[in-house]
């Protein structure tokens, strides 16, 4: 298969993996509104953000550092096998480490009344030990992840609708969807079998990975400021499950969006790894300076997209006690572009070249800037105010990424590519807001704005001679023919 193939297809399959890990909790997200309400969605919320600081330790910065260090050897099955196996020594111990800090503040009841929930969230920390599609994506084999998941998440999602009958069932829905990720983990283990080779037990050296990955783990905490941290100090400052409800439930929804621009990330950081490892730093490059056109050309039609249909959506998608995710869905829009340019620099660039300092600076900027002002946001604002930080957090990380990448990358190849999207997405937004204002809310209307906006946008793009739209046309038309 060649490398060009290969980033399609890896692509498609990450991006049904990214799709479905957003996609089914979107697809739950109107059953469970209604079902556990905006408290039982917040019970959630704030339980699994307090074992997400356990899960980041148990991690321990291991998986983005093992799938670029894994990358360069994979051509050396044997060399793989060996770096496999020291990766997976040192996690269990920061997982039996976590877990054991974990249920000693279970033990003195220092999580009140959410300490059944994250009881049963401590599964969380024990599949980390069993995570193993570093390995995959090492390899840049995403079909054995995508295809799994997906698997377990439908029959997640039945079992949900089976047993999740009302407002006090918020543990059974808990357990639900750690199981499933247990679950995910050890039907990966199969697929292992004959991919590793014997490794000799005195050639294994385990402890020379914990450095490396502490450079990793230290930007993953400063990560968890703006992603975990704000629900923390949402329940803690404000005291309402709702707001944590109203946070998490508008996160989903751009989330989804978010995901079909980050998957590219993914799959070019192995990639980008690979051919930095065999001297092609110019390929990586170019990489780099496509995923960016990716980004605007989906990017900016998503951001003005979500703003337009957001009134509309929550009414009917949410219901009437959720009003506030409309407010909250035109705060989070900016994010689409904010993290999709951030995880283009620091996944495709700053990591595969191994300037993990830089990238470690970036976002300890940003999580600090992020802690500053999320306190009094949240304070004056609730969930409203942490969305706000968020936003403000994300912009700098790429702003200080951009800056530090101006020396290797060419700023203006960056952002030529954004013009003619951004004409064509402010054109689609003028064309379309009518709509919005006179549509009363339903789900066919939404699907008529949805609608009308793409075909606005992708009219647009034509008329303009978008040339990355271009070329994809040209290819899909080319194979057509060339079948016929």
């Amino acid at each position: 298969m060649s490398a060009k193939k290969s980033v399609k297809l890896n692509y498609i399959y990450n991006l049904i993996y990214q799709l479905v890990q957003v996609l089914i909790p979107i697809i739950l997200v109107p059953y469970l509104s209604r079902t556990l309400l905006a408290e039982g969605v917040g019970q959630y919320s704030f339980s699994f953000s307090i074992i997400t600081y356990f899960t980041l330790f148990a991690t321990f910065g291991f998986d983005n550092y093992a799938q670029r260090e894994m990358s360069k050897v994979r051509d050396n099955k044997f060399e793989q096998s060996k770096m496999f196996w020291e990766i997976v020594l040192c996690r269990f111990l920061t997982v039996f480490l976590s877990l054991a800090l974990n249920l000693l503040l279970v033990n003195v009841n220092a999580y009140g009344a959410y300490t059944n929930l994250i009881l049963i969230l401590s599964i969380n920390i024990i599949s980390i030990a069993f995570d193993f599609s570093f390995f995959f994506r090492s390899n840049e084999e995403f079909g054995k992840i995508a295809i799994t998941h997906l698997l377990i998440k439908i029959v997640m999602t039945i079992l949900i609708f089976c047993f999740v009958k009302k407002s006090t069932d918020v543990w059974v829905y808990t357990l639900i969807n750690s199981a499933a990720l247990l679950v995910f983990d050890v039907f990966l283990i199969p697929f292992l079998i004959n991919r590793l080779v014997k490794v000799p037990l005195k050639q294994i050296k385990p402890f020379k990975h914990f450095i490396p990955s502490l450079r990793l783990f230290i930007p993953a905490i400063a990560i968890s400021l703006y992603t975990v941290l704000d629900k923390s100090l949402i329940g803690i400052i404000t005291h309402s499950d709702a707001e944590n409800g109203y946070y998490e439930q508008a996160e989903k929804i751009v989330k989804f969006s978010l995901t079909i621009i980050t998957s590219i990330c993914t799959i070019y950081q192995a990639r980008n790894s690979y051919e930095i490892s065999t001297g092609n730093e110019e390929t990586a490059k170019e990489n780099i300076y496509k995923s960016f056109n990716f980004v605007w050309l989906l990017g900016l039609p998503m951001m003005l997209g979500i703003i337009l249909i957001s009134k509309n959506l929550v009414t009917w998608f949410l219901g009437a006690n959720f009003e506030k995710c409309a407010i909250l869905l035109c705060v989070f829009s900016p994010l689409i572009i904010s993290i999709g340019l951030s995880n283009v620099v620091g996944l495709q660039y700053l990591l595969p070249f191994a300037k993990d300092k830089q990238y470690t600076i970036a976002i300890l900027c940003g999580g600090g800037i992020n802690l500053l002002i999320n306190v009094p946001l949240i304070w004056l604002w609730g969930s409203v105010g942490a969305a706000i930080s968020t936003v403000i957090a994300e912009t700098c990380i790429t702003i200080i990424m951009l800056c530090m990448a101006r020396k290797d990358l060419s700023i203006k190849k960056m952002f030529v590519t954004m013009i003619k999207p951004m004409i064509a997405s402010l054109i689609m937004f003028a064309s379309i807001l009518p709509l919005t204002i006179f549509l009363p809310a339903g789900i066919l209307n939404t699907f008529i704005i949805v609608l009308a906006g793409a075909g606005v946008y992708f009219l647009s793009l034509l008329i303009l001679k978008e040339k990355m739209l271009l070329n994809y046309l040209h290819l899909i038309a080319s194979k057509i023919f060339k079948k016929k």
